[in-house]
């Protein structure tokens, strides 16, 4: 039997090409690997559930609609918005895996981060603020 190539300390149970693991470490090491991914909070809670206990540290981010709530536009608003200004980037939020509304299939989600809200809120803001100008100088 194998030793551990990680904690060089007890039996291993997991091989890849290169390294070994022993239970805890190969446990582990899938944890670390599965909180790079982006998983929605549905599939987060379902692991959690079945007894992984995954620590998912992460800021605050908001849905399109989350946002659009706030701002009194649609979500629809706040994707196109976003595209036209280029802010689905890593500076203003994260892609996650989500659920699609009215379907069982996982989808990719741009959340924002504070940063992105802000700037959503500035541009739309100010779009607001243009119409109304422009609808009282037409009157």
């Amino acid at each position: 039997m194998s030793t551990c190539t990680n904690c060089q300390k007890r039996d291993a149970v997991a091989f890849t090409t290169w390294e070994c693991y022993c239970e805890d470490c190969a446990l582990d090491t899938a944890l670390v690997l599965l909180t790079h991914c982006r998983l929605s909070n549905k599939a987060i809670n379902a692991l959690v559930a079945n007894g992984w206990n995954i620590p998912v540290t992460t800021t605050p981010h908001f849905s399109a609609t989350d946002i659009s709530k706030e701002l009194g536009c649609s979500a629809q608003k706040i994707g196109r918005v976003a595209n036209k200004h280029k802010l689905k980037t890593n500076q203003y939020g994260e892609w996650r895996l989500d659920q699609a509304a009215n379907s069982r299939k996982q989808i990719e989600t741009f959340w924002y981060n504070d940063a992105g809200k802000q700037r959503l809120t500035e541009i739309i803001g100010n779009d607001h603020g243009n119409n109304s100008i422009s609808k009282s100088h037409s009157a």
